[in-house]
């Protein structure tokens, strides 16, 4: 009996179904995908949500018995899968690639999110108010989620989320 990692591939957006069979049909399967949070502002949404997504989409560690009869039936649910081979062995991955993804993901690490601000000094915005939307300038960003903004009836603080690029 050889427990040891491998590696699926799947239909992203199929990859909840595929883990909820797994759950229901198969014993002795232990599942992982690393995830991480992103943050995000849906379009036609004034304030930015954070989402968790995957990071590797429509692929998925498993850890079975691979002389097992788990093979098959992992293959054979209503939402196919694939493992990942090279040659014609099913590819086994070391527990120490699964413990260190796991690491990376719990200290927030494995994915970096990058966040860079388009608002600078002599961009063009539309406002939108209440009342209507207006042109600006932007002449500063001032701390926290505000920037100084020219426009025809004055200068005027703003929020970062009532802006959007012209």
């Amino acid at each position: 009996m050889l427990v040891s990692w491998t590696l699926l591939r799947i239909n992203p957006q199929k990859q909840a179904k595929y883990l909820e069979h797994v759950r229901e049909k198969i014993d002795d399967v232990i599942t992982y995908f690393p995830v991480y949070q992103k943050t995000t502002r849906p379009h036609g949404k004034r304030q930015p949500i954070v989402v968790t997504l995957p990071v590797y989409p429509g692929y998925l560690f498993t850890k079975f018995d691979v002389d097992g009869p788990n093979v098959h039936k992992l293959i054979s649910l209503p939402v196919r899968a694939r493992f990942i081979k090279f040659g014609q062995e099913i590819s086994k991955i070391p527990d120490r690639v699964i413990w260190d993804l796991q690491r990376l993901e719990n200290l927030k690490v494995l994915v970096r999110e990058v966040h860079v601000n388009p608002f600078k000094p002599g961009r063009t915005v539309r406002i939108h108010l209440p009342i209507a939307d207006i042109s600006a300038i932007i002449i500063a960003l001032t701390h926290g989620n505000r920037a100084l903004v020219d426009t025809t009836v004055g200068v005027m603080s703003v929020r970062m989320h009532q802006m959007t690029l012209v």
